[in-house]
């Protein structure tokens, strides 16, 4: 500390209170506003939550591609949700509710997103190209971040609802 200002008598005062008040004084509440309250409680059950996420057995595939929990919307519209998740007219979908009784595509092979976005021949003007299997994961997130790739994806679902029962084949 400067030994000028502790020349000053107001100075030596004002500096043995403030000794005073950190050696002997007392405690007070200081209320915490309500805006750090918020902050506390959204913090606490983004964390909750980001929890479940990452330790659920449900939407796993989702989770692979969104690993973080937010409360600002991915962007996606409902043909991709439908895509990422695996939730709509598809064969491998219906199967485990019992509304179909096989998983097949009608060219006899497994209905479920990626093979009528890359393989099935009723959807061949929208495939897209087909992934490796290690790489399977970076090319849906490729898909769902560029523009041509994701028009052509919201055309495939939007052609796989509309005439679903050309590329499902009959339930007997």
């Amino acid at each position: 500390m400067n030994q000028r200002y502790l020349l000053h008598p107001t100075s030596r005062i004002i500096a043995q209170y403030a000794n005073e008040a950190i050696t002997k004084g007392d405690n007070f509440l200081l209320p915490k506003p309500l805006s750090y309250l918020k902050a506390e409680i959204k913090s606490a059950a983004l964390s909750i939550w980001q929890d479940n996420w990452d330790n659920g057995e449900t939407g796993r595939s989702t989770h692979d591609i969104v690993p973080r929990v937010s409360n600002k919307p991915v962007g996606w519209n409902r043909e991709e949700i439908m895509f990422v998740t695996g939730h709509g007219p598809f064969p491998s979908y219906l199967l485990r509710f019992n509304l179909r009784t096989h998983e097949n595509c009608s060219c006899a092979e497994k209905g479920d997103p990626i093979h009528y976005a890359t393989k099935c021949p009723f959807t061949l003007s929208w495939h897209l190209q087909t992934p490796t299997v290690s790489l399977k994961l970076q090319w849906l997130k490729n898909i769902l971040t560029n523009n041509f790739p994701r028009i052509r994806l919201r055309l495939l679902m939007r052609f796989i609802c509309d005439e679903n029962n050309l590329i499902v084949e009959d339930n007997n």
